[in-house]
């Protein structure tokens, strides 16, 4: 799939670690900070995902070497009708995974919104909300596209192939999204199948930005 300087999974454990533990730790001293200061009207999720679009953007600028690694998946001309059909076909699985495991009481989107407070966005529009939903729908999508599918996907299928880099790398996409595990994993199946047969991230991209803000806006 890639056939340039590649990384090892030891570089891909490390570097996807300081990506998703650093704005953890940091969002927990910030609010710690604030809570002294007696500053009570910021939304926890909000700074977490704050710090989470910091290491990202952070991540992306600085590496030069991981920049030129996706720069094919991203520049990659993508058959617009196919486009079409992988992502109505993604949010239809997404949506009947969601209602199914709802049904049976297991993590599902709905979860999602009360983590992250999501709910709160349609009370009142105000700065904070507006970034958070951009965030969200827009900004993180992007950005795990890249660092799932293009990092940790790709360098598992250079080193064990097809079968193993999807189910590895989908175990670990929701192994990260703690409380909605069965569906994150879901998730990242899909992901990974339009990913393994477009070989462009554009399409996951594109439909990770659609559901997120599908979960965001409904």
């Amino acid at each position: 799939m890639y056939s340039g300087k590649g990384y090892n999974l030891k570089e891909i454990a490390i570097k996807i670690g300081l990506i998703l533990s650093i704005p953890a730790v940091l969002s927990i001293i910030s609010l710690t900070v604030l809570k002294a200061w007696d500053i009570t009207n910021v939304n926890d999720s909000f700074v977490f995902i704050i710090f989470q679009v910091i290491a990202y953007v952070t991540f992306l600028s600085l590496n030069k070497r991981f920049r030129y690694f996706i720069s094919g998946m991203l520049n990659l001309k993508v058959n617009t009708k196919h486009t079409v059909i992988y992502v109505v076909a993604g949010l239809v699985l997404f949506s009947i995974s969601s209602l199914f495991l709802l049904g049976f009481g297991i993590g599902s989107d709905d979860s999602q919104r009360e983590n992250l407070n999501l709910d709160q966005l349609s009370q009142a529009i105000n700065l904070q909300n507006i970034i958070m939903a951009l965030a969200i729908i827009a900004v993180i999508p992007f950005y795990e596209e890249l660092l799932f599918r293009g990092l940790l996907f790709t360098t598992i299928y250079n080193k064990y192939g097809s079968a193993w880099s999807i189910i590895i790398s989908s175990l670990i996409f929701g192994f990260l999204h703690s409380d909605l595990f069965v569906l994150t994993t879901i998730y990242g199946f899909v992901f990974n199948y339009i990913f393994l047969k477009t070989k462009s991230l554009i399409p996951g991209i594109m439909l990770h930005m659609i559901w997120n803000a599908l979960v965001v806006l409904l």
